[in-house]
């Protein structure tokens, strides 16, 4: 017996560890020095002994508690105890290890008062942790086990607590953290759940309740298969990255963890040597490299590698979910059954899950043809390895390729593609193939993962739409909410400021492309009233297609607001919009369309009376000469014809604020003339145009105020009448602004003007 053996010598490795992390802490080292080896030899240690006689461990034999239990049949509690230790220090471990390669507070917390009392509670009921592991009779000093579970126990407690006295204080966590302790440490636990567990707490389930063939408690797990990776994405969407491959690899390797419980590393029995040292014991099934390949792809970001699961691996998952392969599958709470499904499960959602988090992009063509060669090197491998070891052990059927599992579910038919048998010696070994079955098994196969790929096209699309719908319906009810209080309790249809009457205003606006640090437009404020055409000015890349574009609201606001006839671009688009016209620098029309049909279809988005539009549309027609040809389709038009009719559509509906980006470009010297007078009487009937141009001459002629802009700041804005006043020529004005050296040179300039210096001298 060992008596108090453990009870000394944990405490004394405890000890000697936390002085060894002082001394190390105290020279000056990285405590991560200490702690990051430590754990891996504490995943090391647990490692080996859990694979180590892997099936001997008492637990798998106890049927709800009462049963059977190592410690006699009335121990229940002994029983149920020994259960939630072993299980708890398996998701203690983990949260250890993972605390110490992710920094992040929910795992340290984890660790801190997590995995510390459990520990400490294993070694206070030590005995029934020992013996609910390896019965009574493998509590005895000489099972290396025993003492391995010692120095577990140490390091899982000298870890967390090495930190906390590094630091000098017990890391409490705020109430957001333990918020997010609260939600993280069920995922963790339930993830690394033991096979056994629902077994020896619950018991069997009913023979007559059989996860097998089609029927309702079948159709059950199969739906909780399906809505499980819902579940997890939506608690992940949100996340970070590496939060998100942080708990996928946290979750793929606990799940691993349970289905390796029937997987000795090393097993010694009467009849000899078991586990991964005989080769037929390999987890050589497709469904079983699932389990090792997602880790792995997680872990080193094997993104090739990844596609064989996701094409390959899910599909093998999937019809042996739906097809159970074993008679003693079929208890629902059994260790084997859940075992099964620990083993399946994850290979059917978890490559899908991460494709879904975006921790591995969609697959194109490409990467399903890394998985078919992949695939292939696999399948040639099996055929030969069964072949092989077919000779030492007749039951060797990996993948299903030596038997007729598969083929007897399908009838005689099937079964008959089994007669052509091809067998050839090499010295003592015979290796026999099925050459019709196994190529027809290869070409389904291949011709299946096909049809996935288009499922897969399908999946993603639908998801994309409802995804889409999603986010749209909470932008429109975040913008709802932020519109209700932007407005003060005034209608949608009231302009936010002032009345409707025409005008443009800018009020320190800023614009910024994505991450770019350079502001292309820079706190710029204007403010045009009706009756003005007013001139934007500016040599390319300045900011005068970048500020026209957030005013029509083609673009987002980064700082500042826009306002049109007192309507907020940002929070009133639809209102604001529909006081403007705009003609941009390159149309785009609906080709297909005529003139006529076009301008209508214009009209009926702004609402325009049959009677008003037809007036507008006869008056153009016969100003821009369009008689004969607005009836034909604008694919038949010239590059200016086009041009007219973005003019055209601009003005269907008499808005009050008129933006024209360089629309004189493409026009003949008739229409040039047409359009400067469509502008002057527009500005007459008291509304505003907004005109860019190159063109400084036509600027100069028509606009009664001028602003120039340079590297996205308004350098100067005057009126005409005040450069003709002081007797400055535009044209002159403009290149002095636009070729000053720096922002003192150019205020010079404009306060010479204003000055009168210029027209003294």
């Amino acid at each position: 017996m060992i008596g108090f053996i453990p009870y000394l010598v944990v405490p004394v490795l405890v000890a000697l560890m936390l002085s060894g992390a002082y001394m190390i802490k105290k020279k000056g080292y990285e405590l991560s020095k200490f702690t990051r080896p430590a754990s891996l030899v504490l995943f090391a240690v647990m490692c080996v002994r859990y694979l180590w006689n892997a099936n001997t461990i008492a637990l798998f034999e106890v049927r709800a508690l009462d049963m059977f239990s190592p410690f006699g049949d009335s121990a229940m509690l002994s029983t149920f105890i020994a259960v939630i230790l072993v299980w708890f220090t398996y998701a203690a471990m983990f949260a250890v290890v993972f605390s110490e390669f992710y920094n992040y507070k929910t795992l340290r917390h984890m660790a801190n008062f997590f995995s510390v009392p459990v520990f400490v509670l294993a070694i206070v009921f030590f005995r029934i942790y020992a013996v609910g592991s390896y019965t009574e009779a493998g509590y005895v000093l000489s099972d290396i086990r025993v003492w391995a579970m010692m120095i577990e126990i140490a390091l899982g407690i000298s870890i967390p607590v090495s930190r906390v006295i590094a630091e000098s204080k017990i890391p409490i966590p705020t109430k957001a953290e333990t918020k997010s302790l609260l939600f993280a440490l069920p995922f963790a636990v339930l993830a690394i759940m033991p096979c056994y567990v629902p077994q020896a707490i619950l018991g069997f389930a009913s023979d007559s309740i059989r996860v097998q063939g089609i029927n309702q408690v079948h159709r059950f797990v199969i739906y909780g298969s399906v809505l499980m990776p819902f579940l997890i994405f939506h608690a992940f969407k949100n996340k970070s990255e590496d939060v998100k491959r942080a708990a996928m690899l946290y979750l793929s390797l606990a799940l691993l963890w349970s289905y390796m419980a029937y997987r000795d590393l090393v097993g010694i029995t009467p009849d000899g040597l078991t586990g991964w040292v005989v080769p037929t014991n390999l987890p050589l099934h497709l469904c079983n490299t699932a389990m090792f390949i997602i880790p792995l792809c997680l872990a080193f970001k094997w993104d090739k590698v990844f596609y064989f699961t996701l094409f390959i691996n899910v599909l093998g998952a999937f019809i042996a979910m739906m097809v159970p392969n074993t008679a003693s599958t079929v208890n629902a709470l059994g260790a084997i059954r859940i075992h099964f499904w620990i083993n399946h499960y994850p290979a059917f959602f978890m490559p899908i899950l991460l494709v879904a988090l975006k921790l591995f992009e969609r697959p194109k063509f490409k990467q399903w043809l890394y998985s078919q060669l992949a695939f292939a090197i696999y399948f040639v491998f099996i055929l030969f390895f069964n072949a092989w070891f077919t000779n030492y052990d007749s039951g060797v059927d990996f993948f299903f390729l030596n038997s007729d599992f598969i083929v007897e579910k399908l009838g005689k038919w099937a079964e008959d593609t089994r007669n052509l048998v091809v067998s050839f010696n090499i010295k003592d070994l015979t290796f026999t193939f099925y050459p019709v079955y196994q190529t027809i098994f290869y070409l389904v196969y291949v011709v299946i993962s096909a049809a996935m790929w288009f499922l897969y096209a399908l999946l993603f699309t639908t998801w994309d739409a409802a995804e889409d719908r999603r986010l749209k319906e909470r932008d429109y009810k975040d913008m709802k909410k932020k519109l209700k209080e932007f407005l003060g309790g005034k209608s949608i249809f009231e302009p936010a400021t002032g009345d409707n009457s025409p005008r443009l205003v800018l009020r320190e606006f800023s614009k910024r492309y994505g991450s770019n640090k350079h502001y292309s437009v820079d706190h710029v404020s204007l403010d045009v009233k009706g009756g003005e055409v007013f001139g934007f000015l500016g040599p390319n890349g300045a900011g005068k297609s970048t500020i026209i574009k957030s005013v029509v609201g083609i673009q987002t606001i980064t700082s500042g607001e826009i306002e049109i006839c007192g309507y907020n671009v940002q929070m009133q688009p639809v209102q604001a919009k529909l006081h403007t016209g705009f003609v941009p620098d390159h149309y785009a029309l609906y080709e297909n369309l005529t003139g006529r049909e076009y301008i209508n279809y214009i009209a009926d988005l702004f609402e325009v009376n049959k009677e008003y539009r037809d007036m507008v549309i006869e008056k153009c027609v016969e100003r821009f000469q369009l008689t004969g040809s607005f009836d034909n389709q604008m694919k038949t038009y010239s590059h200016g014809m086009k041009q007219k009719i973005t003019i055209m559509a601009a003005l269907v509906h008499n808005p009050a604020v008129w933006i024209l980006d360089e629309p004189l470009t493409g026009l003949d010297p008739t229409s040039i003339h047409e359009v400067k007078e469509c502008m002057k009487e527009h500005a007459a009937a008291g509304n505003i145009v907004f005109f860019s141009s190159h063109i400084i001459d036509v600027v100069e002629k028509i606009c009664d105020r001028i602003a120039i802009i340079k590297k996205g700041k308004i350098r100067a804005c005057v009126t005409l009448k005040e450069l003709e006043e002081k007797g400055v020529d535009l044209e002159q004005f403009y290149l002095d602004i636009i070729n000053a050296e720096d922002d003192a040179a150019t205020e010079a300039v404009v306060r010479a003007v204003v000055s009168g210096e210029v027209a003294e001298a």
